[in-house]
C-alpha cells in the first residue's frame, strides 16, 4: 500500500482519523475481557474469541452501536432500529460460519486458521468508517474535494471504486493509532508482521485482490466484499427482519454451495470464490429480496425526504464550519449530531438562499414535520419525443394512412415496420429517460440547492401574478433524486459448471436485466413541498423547470400528491 500512503489525498486524511482513533483507543482497558457467546436472531448463538472480543468492546466498535444500520427508515419502519454494531456482528458471525462451510465443501482446499482470523478480523472492522445515519453522511463527506481526490487515487491504483465508508475503514485499520493498540493490546494470535496484516484487511475491506506471492488470493476478498459476501447476506437479511417484510432466502443452501476454486489466469494461479450451478437459485432469492429492499425502505419515499433533509442540516454544519474534520464525522452519532444545533443559535448558514437557521432544520427533523410530495417523476409520465425526430413521425403517419386506405402496402412488410417503429420508440424513450435522470441523480448539494431556487422563483412570480403573500423559502421546496440501482458485476465468471467450466451469474439469472427493469418501472424521484406552498403552483413550477419543455405530463392534476 505505500504507493496509495504516499499521495497527498491519503495523508492529509489519515492525520485527521488517526488523531480520531487515538482519542478512542489511548485510554481503553482490554483488563476483564474473555470469549463470550452472543446471541442474534439471524445467526443465533457465535462464539467470539478473547481477541475479537478485546475489539468488539473497544470505543471504536462501540461507538457502531449509536449509527443506525439503515440510516432514516426507522421513522418510517418504526422497528427496523438495529445499528451499524449488531450488523458488524452478524458479518463476523457470517464469516466464520462461511469458512467453516468451504472447508467442507473443498476435498482439496483448506482455508488455514491464521487466513480465517484475517478474514473475521477484516469482517469486524468492515463498517469501522461509518458515521452518522450510514450511507447518508457518506454521500455527503463522500463528495469533499480531498476525499474526491483520494477515490480517484485508488481507482488508479488499484482499479475499484469502493464506497467511502469502506475507505474510511481502510484509513482506520492502518493508522498507526490502531496498529499501536492491536499490536501491544490485542491478544491476536499472531502478530508477526501487523504492518502486512493491516494492509490486506485494508484491501479486503476495498475490494482489492490479495497476492500471496505469486499466487491470487481472491477468494479472501470476495468473501467480504464480492458478489455473495457475508456483508450482502447480513444486512438483505437483518434489515428485512427488523422491517417485518417477508422477505428470505435460503443461506444454508447457499453456504453448502460456495467453494473455493483453484484456476490460472494469465499464467497465474488464482484461488477463486465460486458457487456451484445448482445453487444459483439461491443468488437469485438473494437478488429478489435486495430488489424489493430498495422498493420498500432504501428508496421509500418518506425515507428519502427525511434524509434530504438531514442532508440540509449537515450541509450547514459544515457551511457554519461546525463540522469541519472527518474526524468530526467519525466522533458525532445520531443524538449528539442534532444538539448542536441548540448551541449555535439562530446563525445563518445559507445566507443567499434565504433565513433558514439550523434550530429550524433540526427541529424539523427531530418533531418529524416532513414537506409532502407534490410530483412524483417516473417513467409512466414521460410521453414520445415525437416533435425532437420530425421525420420518425412522418413516417409513422405514412404507415398509419397505408392502414386506413386498406391500399399500397405490404401486411407483413407493414406489421414488421409498425413492431420496429415501437421498438425504436421505446428505446428512444428509454435513453432519454436515463439521460433524464443523470441530470440531477449525481448532483452535487449546490447543483441541487440551484434548482430548488429555480423552482422557488418561479414559484415567485406564480404567486406574485395571483397577489398572493410570499411566506415560504427555497428550504420549503426539496428536489429528491436517487440513484439508479445497480446488482453489481454479473459478468464475473463465478459460478462452476459440472464439467469444471466456469460462467457468469447472469448466465443464469439476468441480474443486468433486473436492474434495468427495476430503474424503468420501480425508480422514483420526488418533488416536495412544505404545507406553505399550493401544490398545484408547485406542479406548475416543476414542469417549467425541470421538463424544459422537453416532455409533457398527461392530466396535470393527476400527478399531485395528497
Amino acid at each position: 500500500m505505500k504507493e496509495l500512503k504516499d499521495k497527498s489525498s491519503y495523508k492529509q486524511i489519515a492525520d485527521d482519523v488517526n488523531n480520531f482513533v487515538k482519542l478512542k483507543l489511548d485510554h481503553f482497558s482490554i483488563e476483564g475481557i474473555e470469549a463470550k457467546t452472543i446471541h442474534d436472531p439471524i445467526w443465533g448463538s457465535t462464539g467470539y474469541s478473547e481477541w475479537e472480543m478485546q475489539l468488539i468492546d473497544s470505543p471504536l466498535l462501540q461507538r457502531l452501536r449509536n449509527i443506525s444500520q439503515v440510516g432514516l427508515a426507522v421513522l418510517t419502519y418504526p422497528a427496523a432500529r438495529h445499528s451499524r454494531f449488531e450488523h458488524t456482528l452478524g458479518v463476523a458471525a457470517a464469516t466464520k460460519r462461511l469458512v467453516d462451510r468451504i472447508n467442507t465443501n473443498c476435498e482439496k482446499f483448506k482455508i488455514e486458521a491464521d487466513i480465517k482470523n484475517k478474514l473475521v478480523l477484516a469482517a469486524i472492522m468492515h463498517d469501522a468508517g461509518h458515521c452518522f445515519y450510514s450511507h447518508l453522511s457518506e454521500s455527503i463527506y463522500g463528495n469533499l474535494k480531498d476525499f474526491s481526490e483520494l477515490k480517484n487515487d485508488i481507482k488508479k491504483i488499484y482499479g475499484v471504486k469502493p464506497k467511502a465508508h469502506e475507505i474510511l475503514s481502510l484509513v482506520i485499520v492502518n493508522s498507526d493509532a490502531f496498529k499501536k493498540f492491536f499490536s501491544e493490546r490485542v491478544n491476536y494470535p499472531n502478530k508477526s508482521n501487523i504492518n502486512r496484516l493491516c494492509e490486506d484487511v485494508g484491501k479486503i475491506i476495498i475490494g482489492v485482490n490479495i497476492m500471496d506471492g505469486e499466487t491470487i488470493e481472491s477468494y479472501q476478498t470476495s468473501i467480504i466484499n464480492g458478489s455473495f459476501d457475508v456483508d450482502k447476506l447480513d444486512y438483505i437479511k437483518r434489515d428485512s427482519y427488523t422491517a417485518g417484510l417477508a422477505l428470505d432466502f435460503d443461506i444454508e443452501r447457499l453456504f453448502t454451495k460456495i467453494k473455493v476454486h483453484t484456476l490460472s489466469v494469465d499464467g497465474q494461479v488464482e484461488h477463486r470464490l465460486v458457487i456451484q450451478a445448482n445453487g444459483v437459485t439461491a443468488i437469485e432469492e438473494l437478488t429478489f429480496c435486495k430488489i424489493m429492499l430498495f422498493s420498500y425502505i432504501y428508496y421509500h419515499q418518506k425515507v428519502l425526504i427525511t434524509e434530504d433533509m438531514i442532508k440540509d442540516y449537515v450541509q450547514a454544519l459544515l457551511k457554519l464550519d461546525i463540522i469541519n474534520s472527518y474526524a468530526d464525522f467519525l466522533s458525532f452519532d445520531e443524538a449528539s449530531l442534532l444538539e448542536l444545533a441548540q448551541k449555535q443559535g439562530d446563525k445563518k448558514p445559507f445566507p443567499m438562499y434565504g433565513d433558514i437557521c439550523l434550530t429550524q432544520l433540526a427541529d424539523n427533523i427531530r418533531n418529524r414535520i416532513l414537506p409532502k410530495r407534490c410530483l412524483e417523476i417516473s417513467q409512466s409520465i414521460v410521453q414520445n419525443i415525437i416533435k425532437e425526430e420530425p421525420e420518425k413521425n412522418i413516417e409513422l403517419q405514412r404507415m398509419l394512412d397505408a392502414i386506413r386506405d386498406n391500399a399500397g402496402y405490404d401486411i407483413k412488410m407493414l406489421d414488421a415496420d409498425i413492431n420496429n417503429m415501437i421498438s425504436y420508440y421505446t428505446r428512444s424513450n428509454e435513453r432519454y429517460i436515463a439521460g433524464f435522470m443523470s441530470r440531477f441523480e449525481s448532483g452535487t448539494f449546490d447543483g441541487i440547492l440551484k434548482i430548488r431556487k429555480q423552482i422557488y422563483d418561479v414559484l415567485v412570480d406564480i404567486y406574485q401574478k395571483n397577489a398572493l403573500n410570499v411566506d415560504f423559502s427555497v428550504f420549503d421546496i426539496y428536489f429528491v433524486f436517487p440513484s439508479v440501482v445497480s446488482y453489481g458485476t454479473p459478468g464475473e465468471k463465478n459460478v462452476l459448471g459440472r464439467d469444471g467450466k466456469l460462467m457468469s451469474i447472469n448466465d443464469f439469472v439476468k441480474l443486468e436485466q433486473w436492474a434495468s427493469s427495476f430503474n424503468a418501472y420501480k425508480w422514483r424521484g420526488y418533488v416536495y413541498v412544505t404545507s406553505k406552498i399550493n401544490k398545484e403552483y408547485a406542479l406548475e413550477a416543476c414542469r417549467t423547470v425541470i421538463f424544459e419543455n422537453k416532455i409533457e405530463l398527461n392530466e396535470l392534476k393527476s400527478f399531485l400528491k395528497i
